[in-house]
């Protein structure tokens, strides 16, 4: 409850009524930190980060409790109307003008002065006002880190963290492999609160999650502001518990509105359209993790970098085990309550990890390495990785998410799955291995191969015409066919070469195959982050044979990959159909 008064005595009860709040006197140093670097994201393509951002809404409310406190009543009133000209749709500040006009001809003994408002909505302004100042006075330290953010990867820019009980979203950015706070945001939750586990039980979710797409405002109505990301919930882990529901989202609120209460939303996470449209500008689609726990710990660098060292030494014992010649060595790994989504046992599972079975030293390599602790009672690990296993046909990358759980003193695995990855990205030090252990002459039966043409204006690439088993020559419609297919794999690896995404992504058909099963849209965004945040990109091939059946090309060659320090080859297949008279790729898959 707040006493406002003229007289100095109620200004001490005041005081004392915002005791909570103290330190006050710190709130002022932290200003709100610019994010210009976002409009250097290649992902930024429906949302724009304010040009100009209004000032701290949150630090302005503290400098109006700070006038109030000493009875600087005049002062606190030019700093309201301040933050009312900033934001006109800030409905706890307009109440907190009335509280301060009405102080003026009489004593204000409680928050909200106005004659019988109405509770309900007095109480959620209440509320806003607490978690709002909470929020400043609480603010972790630079030197602290969130718990749950073991390890980003390289890949992995930002990341969003939620605290439900400060209804606060912290963003950090992945500054040398280190999370670093960037900025902090009030954020309004489900109605009922967190641990959201059926369909319309109005609670947020509590896990790791992703963000799947992009929702222009102006496809959706009024109700969720500028736009809305949505998140993959349920996740592998909820579908495991049995949580059900959909559609949760961040977004935006209203134009009528500046903010919610802090228990507002059917599960949502609802920010301010300023902060929204901040967010928004930089998160990468798939990349980005949003961790939503109930109550974050932060804890020092230190402690941080044990941790994730000991995360760590779980995947590297998990590959040392996989590619073992002992065939048991992986199950003490793996939880005797282990099960994917096909519902499989660990025996099940572990029997189709031959790839990995009696590898060589330094044939499994690990990257793009991701581990989060995952929010909740349970201590789980969720850890995210590109496994590429090199074999004598060349290499093989595919993309692997495992938690891991405590059972008693030790961590077991008990769910794992594995998807193909397309467009390989190696270590340099794989693609020397495989160069070593290539074949160095063909086999005695194989046929002569044709010597390469190289095209000096374009990609290496060979135009191979594969004989048939009667050795007739091809026909001229047939050579036509593959000359089509040639120069459209030409101008696919140009646009991609010289980083041209709008040609790139032009030559891949309306049904194409992503290879996560993700949408295509969400693919495309992949794809445009990972060309576009590249200094130079070099791409060649050799070796392609190209094989026409009607209206459908299998081209199939040796890609080399080159862009700075990263060095990569790999053997790819394209499949192509064509439509409307262009040849367009239908299928992209990397390996033998």
């Amino acid at each position: 409850m707040f006493l406002l008064n003229r007289s100095k005595a109620p200004a001490r009860k005041f005081v004392g009524a915002l005791s909570l709040f103290a330190p006050l006197a710190v709130t002022l140093c932290f200003g709100s930190v610019g994010l210009a670097s976002a409009n250097n994201n290649p992902n930024k393509v429906q949302f724009v980060a304010p040009q100009n951002p209004g000032p701290n809404a949150d630090l302005m409310l503290i400098e109006v409790y700070k006038l109030l406190a000493s009875n600087e009543l005049d002062k606190a009133q030019v700093k309201v109307d301040e933050l009312l000209l900033a934001y006109p749709n800030f409905h706890l500040a307009y109440l907190i003008r009335g509280d301060l006009i009405s102080m003026r001809t009489r004593p204000v003994t409680r928050f909200g002065a106005a004659h019988n408002p109405p509770n309900d909505k007095l109480k959620d302004l209440h509320e806003e006002a607490l978690a709002r100042i909470r929020a400043i006075t609480e603010r972790p330290s630079k030197d602290l880190v969130p718990s749950v953010l073991l390890h980003m990867s390289e890949e992995q820019r930002y990341s969003l963290v939620m605290d439900a009980k400060r209804a606060r979203i912290y963003l950090y950015e992945n500054i040398a492999g280190v999370p670093t706070l960037i900025s902090d945001y009030y954020v309004s939750q489900g109605k009922l609160g967190m641990d959201k586990f059926k369909e319309g039980d109005q609670r947020t979710p509590i896990g790791v999650y992703y963000i799947t797409n992009r929702l222009p405002g102006a496809k959706l109505p009024d109700f969720y502001g500028p736009g809305a990301l949505p998140l993959n919930y349920p996740n592998e882990w909820d579908k495991l518990k049995g949580r059900g529901g959909s559609g949760i989202w961040l977004h935006g609120v209203p134009s009528t509105n500046y903010s919610r209460a802090p228990l507002a939303s059917d599960g949502c996470i609802v920010l301010s359209n300023p902060d929204f449209l901040k967010l928004a500008a930089i998160v990468d689609i798939t990349k980005t993790p949003v961790i939503i726990s109930e109550r974050l710990d932060f804890i020092p660098r230190a402690n941080w970098m044990t941790e994730k060292q000991n995360a760590r030494k779980l995947i590297d014992s998990w590959v040392q085990n996989i590619t073992s010649s002992n065939p048991n060595s992986a199950f003490s790994l793996y939880s005797k309550n282990f099960k994917n989504l096909s519902n499989e046992s660990a025996a099940t599972w572990i029997s189709k990890q031959a790839a990995f079975a009696n590898r060589p030293a330094g044939s499994v390599k690990l990257r793009e390495v991701s581990q989060f602790k995952y929010p909740g009672r349970e201590e789980v690990l969720v850890s995210n990785f590109i496994v590429d296993v090199q074999t004598n046909k060349g290499v093989s990358s595919n993309k692997r998410r495992q938690y891991w759980m405590k059972e008693g003193n030790n961590w077991r695995i008990i769910y794992e799955d594995n998807n193909p990855v397309a467009g390989p990205r190696l270590e340099s030090e794989l693609v020397r291995d495989l160069a070593q252990n290539a074949p160095k002459d063909p086999p005695k039966d194989a046929a002569p191969t044709k010597p390469a043409e190289v095209k000096p204006s374009s990609p290496v690439v060979e135009k191979v015409i594969a004989n048939n088993s009667t050795n007739k020559p091809a026909t001229p419609k047939s050579n036509g066919a593959q000359t089509e297919v040639i120069d459209t794999v030409n101008r696919w690896l140009n646009a991609w070469s010289s980083k041209n995404t709008k040609n790139y992504l032009a030559h891949y058909a309306k049904d194409f195959q992503t290879p996560n099963g993700e949408t295509r849209k969400s693919w495309m965004e992949e794809r445009r982050s990972r060309i576009e945040g590249k200094s130079k990109i070099t791409v060649k091939i050799d070796s392609p044979s190209v094989k026409i059946d009607g209206n459908t090309a299998i081209v199939k060659f040796r890609q080399n990959y080159q862009s700075g320090a990263l060095v990569a080859t790999s053997r790819k297949t394209l499949t192509l159909i064509k439509q409307d008279g262009k040849w367009l790729i239908k299928q992209e898959r990397t390996g033998s």
